[in-house]
């Protein structure tokens, strides 16, 4: 016996045991979530954004489907009714026979949900993209010829996508290939747009995915009989294996053979996606040192450790011996190590590491690099050691014939590493005793948290003075000037503002330009008597924010006073970046009133927080209100002016589902529950006298309120200006939506942003472009521009009475 596996198991308990009974999150599930997400998100956008070219290619797919023979069109419809109500019969009652009920559970609630969701969808995606139906399908069926519509096929996706990782391969192909001839058909029938199809697919795809990273599902991979018959076919016997554990973050099977203790690890799909994804993301953050790309791929991925491991061997460096690589059912792969004898690094007590041990482990990886080897991961769990000496695991992304930069990499990983268990000086003293000091300088530059492994960069961000405390003592050990740090960071928060910036400028001036003539032509034709309120409207929401002001703080504050600093900061937030100016005036305003300090800097993030509170809260109340889709401005709810039926289950499946993921996810509850406890604990703290004055809070919420809807009204009459005629609703949630999605874009006061999610959102609710350029600029003019003059005045005024 080892690990409560009986060696002696039979050929058919080896063939149930993947039948486990164990349940666990498999983090491959997140990779696969993330990527089914991304391309929901990008599907809905196309058909936001190009709903007729949808409809083109729909009617294009209707004439080639139509002149298909007769008896051919007739058989793929009824091939397909057949298999899309067969296979998850089939599916199900073997999940019964084979699984658990918990497994049937989950695949039929996730189908469930999938369908639910999708009928919410259909409506929306049938005005954006409609299908052109053909007349002359089938009409004497056994089941009606829109099978299956967008919700089953929905919710057939969604089960296949739980059902796979627990079936065989053989039943596995088998579901999709119903759905693939479900798709196939319902394509070239165009009974859906093929645009509908698409989000169809990714969202069942999508669900499944979140049913199996919120509930887990049994273990998948494969158990020690298993494995031990694979590699006996393959001429490798092992007398003991034990099941899966994960060591050193490698999920491996502890065995003997030969009264040799041997570890043996298995690559499948899983492993597969998993890498793929890592490398996908990283590749987009950073720019790899050295752009070697390692096969994903299980079985040239073991061939390819296997090599790289007894090449380091080769080359002097202490690495566990390859004893056996072998094929496995799927495409997947099984290679055999001994195994080291010794403890991680990051198992050991500081004290317990000495400096031999350390000496060691810097010699192991300089007879790596002679042998031109990247290493690439050398995290503690990675050096092993044993009598003060230290074998290297985890060969799995080291790389051959590697450059002076990955090396470089190399040993800046190990610093942290070993610094992250004995401390920065000791990590320093290893390396200066036992490298040489032209090597250490070189290293320098990829001494940052981005150039490091992903794991090394997880464990370094716990202590985040840990890269740096090393890059600086090195640099003065080594009695260096500072080094330029190499560029590895291919995005970063400036980067992404910049060109963010630059692109929506961009797209609003040559937007501008190129309509100028058509704008200045409808802006010959306003109404000026709509003006009028427009400048009311925006002198009010100057004030309404003096009275939010005014409510964040305990003491009394004049009104006037504060009316007068909100219209300075007007000013300076014009001429500030990310209203720097207007912020840093409001708090010495409060300061100089005799307001703590901190409490000042506190009252301004209250106002801004409140501010956020209130934009949520008026996006549902308009949305409710409008009753119109606030995309194509049509009246959704059949008449009237009630809440759309779809927004509010919309809004009632998202507070579900977010509900459901809170009570079947520890880690995002306790996340969840002890930020709320942190903030309402600082409310209390810092606001709690203000939070026992009504007339304070009323101050705070209802200035907010108050200088919100000021700001719709000006732009609702704005459009009446010009003649634009939608609903005031309808423009209360144009302008929320709109504005809330140019606030993501960091150009200083949304200029350009604002402007143009403005014009889109009137555009798509059937307003003539160069009308809502119109309206847009004479709404931007004044509501945003015109204070700058009154702010001025503002300005000299305070700096003259003392109020900054």
């Amino acid at each position: 016996m080892l690990g409560g596996v009986n060696t002696g198991t039979s050929e058919r308990a080896a063939l149930r045991e993947q039948d486990r009974r164990d349940w666990q999150r498999h983090p491959v599930d997140v990779a696969r979530l993330v990527v089914r997400l991304l391309m929901l998100a990008t599907v809905l956008g196309l058909t936001a954004a190009f709903p007729a070219a949808l409809t083109n290619v729909s009617s294009d797919l209707v004439e080639l489907f139509a002149r298909m023979p007769t008896p051919l069109r007739y058989a793929l419809v009824g091939f397909a009714q057949l298999s899309v109500l067969v296979i998850p019969v089939i599916v199900v009652g073997w999940l019964l026979v084979r699984r658990t009920r918990r497994a049937t559970l989950l695949v039929v609630g996730a189908a469930v949900a999938s369908g639910l969701v999708m009928l919410l969808l259909t409506n929306w995606l049938t005005r954006a993209a409609p299908p052109v139906e053909i007349t002359d399908l089938p009409s004497n069926s056994f089941v009606a010829t829109d099978l299956p519509s967008a919700s089953y096929l929905a919710a057939l996706v969604a089960g296949a996508t739980v059902a796979s990782p627990l079936m065989s391969s053989y039943w596995r192909q088998i579901s999709w290939l119903a759905v693939g001839v479900a798709v196939t058909v319902r394509v070239l029938s165009a009974t859906q747009a093929p645009v509908s199809i698409a989000v169809t697919v990714t969202l069942g795809a999508a669900i499944g995915s979140a049913a199996l990273v919120a509930f887990g599902s049994p273990q998948r991979r494969p158990g020690s009989a298993s494995l031990r018959a694979a590699l006996r076919s393959s001429g490798f016997e092992i007398d003991e294996l034990g099941d899966e554990a994960t060591d050193a973050g490698r999920r491996t099977y502890h065995g003997v053979e030969n009264g040799q203790l041997v570890d043996v690890t298995y690559l499948d799909r899983d492993d597969r996606d998993a890498e793929l994804f890592a490398r996908v993301i990283r590749s987009i953050r950073v720019r790899d040192v050295e752009e070697q790309k390692l096969s994903v791929k299980p079985r040239i991925r073991a061939a390819q450790i296997a090599l790289v491991t007894t090449l380091a061997g080769r080359a002097g460096a202490r690495v566990p011996a390859v004893l056996a690589v072998a094929p496995a059912d799927a495409e997947s792969a099984i290679y055999v190590t001994a195994h080291p004898p010794g403890r991680g690094l990051t198992d050991e007590e500081p004290d317990a590491v000495t400096d031999a041990s350390l000496d060691d482990a810097w010699r192991q990886v300089g007879r790596l690099h002679a042998g031109r080897i990247a290493h690439r991961s050398l995290s503690g769990s990675n050096l092993v050691i044993a009598d003060d000496e230290v074998t290297l695991l985890g060969m799995d992304s080291a790389l051959l014939a590697s450059s002076d930069e990955s090396q470089a990499v190399d040993r800046a990983d190990l610093l942290v590493s070993i610094a992250l268990v004995v401390g920065v000086e000791r990590s320093l003293d290893s390396a200066l005793r036992s490298v040489e000091k032209e090597l250490l300088q070189a290293t320098l530059p990829y001494m940052q948290i981005h150039a490091l492994p992903a794991r090394a960069q997880r464990e370094a961000r716990h202590q985040k003075e840990l890269v740096e405390g090393l890059r600086t003592g090195l640099q003065e050990r080594l009695g260096v000037d500072e080094v330029e740090l190499a560029e590895v960071e291919r995005i970063s928060i400036a980067r992404i503002v910049s060109w963010v910036g630059f692109g929506v400028l961009a797209f609003f001036l040559l937007t501008l330009v190129t309509n100028w003539s058509q704008i200045r032509e409808e802006m010959s034709g306003i109404d000026w008597v709509w003006t009028i309120p427009v400048f009311i409207a925006t002198l009010m929401g100057t004030v309404a924010g003096a009275m939010s002001l005014s409510g964040s703080v305990v003491r009394p504050i004049a009104l006037g006073e504060a009316t007068i600093i909100m219209f300075g900061q007007s000013f300076l937030n014009r001429f500030t970046p990310m209203n720097a100016g207007g912020m840093a005036m409001r708090i010495r305003y409060l300061q100089k009133g005799g307001t703590d300090g901190t409490v000042a800097a506190a009252a301004i993030g209250l106002t801004s927080a409140v501010s956020g509170v209130v934009q949520v809260v008026y996006i549902a109340f308009f949305l409710l209100w409008s009753s119109s889709d606030v995309v194509t401005g049509t009246d959704s709810g059949g008449g009237g002016g009630g809440p759309d039926l779809t927004i509010v289950l919309l809004f009632v499946g998202a507070a579900i589902v977010a509900a459901i993921v809170l009570a079947l996810t520890p880690k995002v509850r306790r996340w969840v529950v002890a930020f709320v406890t942190s903030t309402l604990h600082k409310i209390r703290t810092d606001f709690g006298e203000l939070a026992r004055r009504p007339s304070k809070l009323g101050l705070l919420f209802g200035g907010a309120a108050l200088g919100k809807m000021m700001t719709i009204v000006a732009f609702a009459a704005s459009c009446r200006a010009f003649d634009i005629d939608l609903p005031f609703a309808t423009l209360g949630a144009l302008y929320m939506v709109a504005t809330t999605i140019a606030s993501t874009v960091p150009t200083p006061g949304g200029v350009g942003a604002v402007e143009a999610a403005l014009v889109f959102a009137l555009t798509n609710a059937g307003v003539d472009d160069a009308m809502a350029w119109a309206a847009v600029l004479l709404f931007r003019l004044i509501n945003y521009w015109f204070p700058t003059l009154p702010g001025y005045i503002a300005l000299k005024m305070s700096e003259r009475r003392g109020l900054v």
